[in-house]
């Protein structure tokens, strides 16, 4: 008869380290991952001389779902950011101003799908032509 009180209790200690057990965490989290790219950077681009765009830290990246933003962070030193999102379809957007880099930034549509990080570039239009 004290068999099954012990046996219950060790199932149901099975059933609460299964229950807490977070490894699947990073597998089931999904979002965007990019960078900013600021370009053109040079006035004239010249067959034999690339003029690449280069990347830009310090901007804000916003994640808006009909128009409202949800989510938001700022680009590293090299241009890289990382927005965990659920799945779903965004605009995302650099906030661009007259303190900021460039002219403007082209929104980015981007579909995201449970379980993945879809990478993206965010382009800044840096306004020399």
């Amino acid at each position: 008869m004290r068999r099954l009180p012990l046996v219950s209790l060790l199932v149901l200690l099975l059933l609460t380290a299964c229950a807490s057990d977070g490894g699947d965490e990073a597998a089931s989290s999904s979002g965007v991952r990019g960078q900013v790219l600021l370009g053109p950077t040079c006035p004239v681009v010249q067959e034999g001389s690339p003029c690449p765009d280069e990347p830009v830290g310090g901007v804000e990246v916003r994640a808006l779902t009909d128009g409202e933003a949800i989510a938001q962070t700022t680009s590293g030193e090299d241009g890289r950011f990382e927005l965990e999102l659920p799945p779903g379809r965004y605009t995302l957007e650099a906030v661009v101003g007259p303190d900021g880099p460039g002219m403007f930034a082209k929104p980015v549509a981007v579909t995201v799908t449970a379980g993945a990080f879809v990478e993206v570039v965010v382009p800044v239009d840096s306004g020399i032509r």
